[in-house]
């Protein structure tokens, strides 16, 4: 064989070798529904912060648009159903518009519809969906809540071994976080002891900050965690009035209050989740032609999807160093961590009571 045609032959079996993606759209527009609104420094805040990463990415090629459609689920389908009528290219939404997408999106075919923070139940060839690993981002913070505890020297802190929770509701995605945390908390301190609430609410502030005020003088919790969006933020609130001890979620929170340094000095990091980042790059991956519909993708600290804030300086170099080596384990997945989607409703309630510090 001349060498030419063996050269073509190489060509040719390494081209059957690599994925084939169709092309990319040369325009696309982009729609991002948020259930609730933005301001609550989390996590809708993140998801718009992904919509800016998309402009800023791709210019001229997109355009895109963002609504605020509260907490009325009855809005949710004719908006979905209105961005397919009107031929947006992508539509952005939370798990929040799960039965929503299912009753919509099959009418739409040309449109893809992108679902975070959970899986659509329905096969749909047009629908993505994207589920975090929560659980990850709990076992996170319950590490360095468990870490922080019985750290000495510092005057925030007591010897009650107790650290809190505040959830937004009692529910399957909220409680994998709660189950993560339980289970980072117990692997450094076996002995941890947690209370926590349900605010049963992501908005209601003030309900979070007298639940946070109760863990803190009542149970003498050191430092609190919470899952629970804008609600959450009554938590700092709390942790200013007690002078203890915060982890935030989503998003690097401490950051978002620069103007406060009394409330951002209190945040010892945050469990981040990068609605933001998972946004972009499933937008970009549409940009560039890849098939995303009818896709299910879980994604945690190994895809950058779950990580630690930068670490405020109250938490002891030691510390963060044995922190940075459990995300190391995690990205590695040499660590087992269990998970609300995967437990019963007994398991999940026999795992709380075992920590719980109002019984124990």
């Amino acid at each position: 064989m001349k060498k030419s045609a063996l050269l073509l032959c190489i060509v040719l079996i390494s081209s059957l070798a690599m994925p084939v993606f169709a092309a990319g759209p040369d325009k696309a527009s982009v729609f991002l529904l948020i259930s609730g609104s933005l301001g609550d420094k989390g996590f809708n805040d993140s998801a718009k912060a992904g919509l800016d990463m998309i402009k800023e990415k791709f210019g001229s090629r997109v355009t895109v648009k963002y609504t605020e459609l509260g907490s009325d689920a009855a809005k949710y389908a004719p908006a979905l159903e209105d961005a397919g009528a009107e031929g947006y290219s992508v539509v952005l939404c939370s798990n929040n518009f799960n039965s929503a997408v299912q009753e919509v999106a099959a009418r739409y075919p040309k449109t893809l519809y992108i679902m975070y923070d959970g899986w659509i139940a329905a096969d749909i060839g047009n629908v993505h969906s994207i589920q975090y690993k929560n659980s990850e981002a709990g076992y996170l913070a319950g590490a360095l809540a468990g870490l922080i505890t019985k750290a000495k020297g510092d005057p925030k802190l007591n010897d009650d071994n107790v650290i809190g929770f505040i959830g937004g509701r009692d529910i399957t995605g909220i409680n994998d976080f709660f189950v993560g945390y339980i289970a980072g908390a117990q692997k450094v301190n076996p002995s941890i002891k947690i209370i926590y609430n349900y605010v049963n609410s992501f908005t209601d502030t003030a309900k979070a900050k007298d639940q946070a005020l109760i863990q803190f003088k009542t149970y003498k919790a050191d430092v609190v965690y919470h899952a629970a969006g804008r609600a959450g933020l009554g938590l700092f609130d709390a942790a200013v009035e007690t002078g203890k001890y915060a982890i935030g979620v989503d998003t690097d929170q401490a950051s978002l209050f620069g103007n406060e340094p009394a409330k951002a000095s209190l945040i010892l990091t945050s469990t981040m989740k990068r609605v933001d980042l998972t946004l972009f790059r499933a937008v970009e991956q549409f940009m560039n032609g890849e098939k995303l519909g009818g896709q299910k993708v879980y994604v945690g600290a190994a895809e950058g999807a779950i990580a630690y804030a930068p670490f405020n300086k109250a938490v002891p170099a030691s510390i963060q160093k044995e922190l940075e080596k459990i995300q190391a384990d995690i990205k590695a997945k040499a660590v087992t961590i269990p998970s609300a989607f995967s437990m019963t409703a007994d398991e999940i309630n026999k795992m709380r009571d075992a920590v719980n510090a109002a019984k124990n």
